[in-house]
C-alpha cells in the first residue's frame, strides 16, 4: 500500500512538471501586448557584455519583425564568425505601458535552439548561472538596458547583455 501512494504520488508530480503554462490574458490581450512589445524592441543593438558566448563574439544584433507580422528575427554579427540569424514563431510578448516591462520570447526555427529571448530591464538587474558553484561570473543588465537569452535545446543558455542604437 505504502510503495503504491508513493509511486502515484511520484507519477502525479511528473504529470504536473509536465504541464504548459496557461497565460490568463484574452487572446485579444495578447496580440496587443506582442505587437507593441516587437514594435518598441525592433531596432539594432550593440553587444556590451555576454557569458556563455562559446568564442562566437557577436557584436551587433539587428532584430526585426517578420513580414509585417510580430513574429521576431535577428541578426547576430561577429567579426569573428560572420552572421547568425534566428527566426522566431509562437511568439509571446508582455508590454505595460509606463514601459517598466516590455519582453519577447520566440521559439526558434534553428533545430539546436529551442528558444530565444529579448527583454527590456526597467531596473538594474543580475544574470547568473543560478548554479552552485556558479558556471560564469555574474553579469549586472543595467536600468534601461536589454537582455537576450539563446536557450540550447540541451539547457544551456547563452546570455547578452544589449544597448540600443538610436538612429
Amino acid at each position: 500500500m505504502l510503495v503504491r501512494n508513493i509511486a502515484l504520488l511520484c507519477a502525479t508530480a511528473l504529470i504536473a512538471g509536465c504541464m504548459t503554462y496557461q497565460d490568463p490574458r484574452s487572446r485579444a490581450e495578447q496580440r496587443a501586448a506582442l505587437h507593441a512589445a516587437a514594435d518598441e524592441l525592433a531596432g539594432s543593438y550593440e553587444v556590451a557584455d555576454s557569458r556563455n558566448d562559446d568564442g562566437r563574439g557577436y557584436a551587433q544584433v539587428v532584430v526585426s519583425k517578420q513580414d509585417g507580422t510580430d513574429q521576431l528575427s535577428l541578426v547576430m554579427t561577429s567579426p569573428k564568425t560572420g552572421t547568425t540569424a534566428l527566426n522566431g514563431s509562437g511568439c509571446r510578448g508582455w508590454h505595460t505601458d509606463n514601459h517598466r516591462y516590455t519582453a519577447v520570447q520566440c521559439d526558434a526555427d534553428i533545430r539546436e535552439i529551442n528558444f530565444f529571448s529579448l527583454q527590456r530591464q526597467a531596473n538594474p538587474d543580475p544574470v547568473n548561472s543560478g548554479t552552485l558553484p556558479a558556471s560564469f561570473a555574474t553579469m549586472v543588465v543595467p536600468e534601461g538596458g536589454y537582455v537576450f537569452d539563446i536557450a540550447d535545446r540541451s539547457g544551456r543558455h547563452h546570455y547578452y547583455v544589449l544597448r540600443k542604437v538610436v538612429r
